[in-house]
């Protein structure tokens, strides 16, 4: 059962809600116009940090960090919420990836000037940081042992988003007794073969392996049960904010499919009239309301440092959005018909994005679960 004291409320008034959801909605409406968002798609290679820098001005990079490091001290149900209206753009820059996942790690190092430093940074969208191991979803992990010039890292990773696009890495590993460490290292000086691919929805990831690569001992950033706990927070709010990023991505799949049955005409009246239809779309709306709903429960608790619903409630949470997103997408192509499945229709590319934030979620919610239980 869950424990009502243990939810978070949010640091941010309505006005400063409404401000920062007004702000997101413009970005969408200009940046990422369907059209022009296709057309960046059929150029083969996506710039993901296009509008990287306008984020930055728009003061959306800093709301998932503290006021004490000059960000807007947003909470997880805050970024839950700017995620879900970014996610109607299916935007390329990553937001989740770097400013969420990573900014929680980086705002957790135990050398303050440095910690000052590299938050600035992130917060002012001068870099990009990718999160690298932390994961439990992948048989190898990293390991490192601490010799006399620094630390020697080993190990395989896969389907890391923007690996190759980032300016630091953040690098989970343990040592031959379990104990964990995270590096930040500069991903251009650091030797790593990696296997760069592009995901279904187009945007970057990538395989890596490290072979005894040398480190400095100035990399450290926490180590440790601090680096646990870092790591244990950035993983539940990687599950939140991809589960919200879903249900604004079926959001936005219910809006274009109702217009759809609205508009589109057979046997001389809308098909939106014909009661399998109906049904069918009612369906769709009971998905995303479920999905919204446990979502929202989620993001009100990652916050809580002694909640004992974490675990259970992100499997919870993987799963109802999980099953609603194959809904939402597969009924979507479905009443669409063949054009549901063209490249020249949001719906395949929302689809594409479903398919994706699935196995990203599932991904950390394994580590999440590891960490409550």
């Amino acid at each position: 059962m869950l424990s009502p004291e243990v939810v978070m409320s949010s640091p941010l008034d309505r006005e400063s809600k409404s401000i920062i959801e007004n702000t997101l909605l413009r970005f969408i409406a200009e940046s990422y116009e369907p059209s022009a968002r296709h057309q960046r798609v059929r150029q083969g290679h996506v710039d993901c940090l296009l509008h990287w820098g306008l984020l930055a001005q728009l003061g959306v990079l800093g709301l998932p960090f503290e006021e004490v490091f000059g960000g807007l001290g947003g909470a997880s149900a805050d970024i839950a919420d700017a995620v879900t209206v970014l996610a109607k753009g299916l935007i390329f820059e990553p937001f989740i990836e770097s400013a969420v996942i990573a900014g929680t790690v980086l705002a957790r190092g135990r050398d303050p000037e440095q910690r000052g430093h590299a938050v600035t940074q992130a917060i002012e969208g001068a870099s990009v940081t990718a999160m690298l191991g932390g994961r439990s979803d992948v048989p190898d992990q990293l390991s490192f042992k601490k010799t006399q010039e620094g630390y020697r890292l080993s190990g395989n990773l896969s389907l890391i988003p923007f690996a190759e696009q980032a300016d630091f890495w953040l690098l989970m590993a343990v040592d031959s007794d379990g104990t964990p460490a995270i590096f930040r290292v500069p991903r251009s000086e650091t030797r790593a073969h990696v296997a760069g691919y592009r995901l279904m929805d187009g945007k970057p990831a990538a395989d890596i392996r490290f072979d005894d690569t040398a480190i400095p001992l100035s990399t450290a950033w926490v180590q440790g049960e601090a680096a646990r706990e870092a790591m244990d927070l950035a993983s539940r709010r990687a599950v939140s904010a991809y589960c919200a990023d879903a249900v604004g991505v079926m959001a936005l799949l219910l809006e274009v499919t109702g217009e759809y049955l609205r508009t589109r005409v057979q046997f001389g009246v809308a098909i939106g009239t014909f009661q399998a239809l109906q049904h069918r779309y009612a369906d769709m709306h009971m998905g995303l309301v479920q999905a919204q709903a446990i979502t929202r429960e989620l993001a009100g608790r990652v916050d809580a440092a002694t909640s004992g619903d974490h675990a259970w409630l992100c499997f919870a949470a993987s799963s109802v959005v999980e099953r609603a997103a194959k809904l939402v997408g597969q009924e979507a192509i479905q009443m669409h018909g063949g054009m549901g499945v063209t490249d020249e229709l949001i719906v395949s590319h929302c689809n594409a994005r479903l398919v994706v934030l699935t196995r990203l979620i599932r991904a950390w919610v394994d580590q999440s679960a590891a960490s409550g239980s």
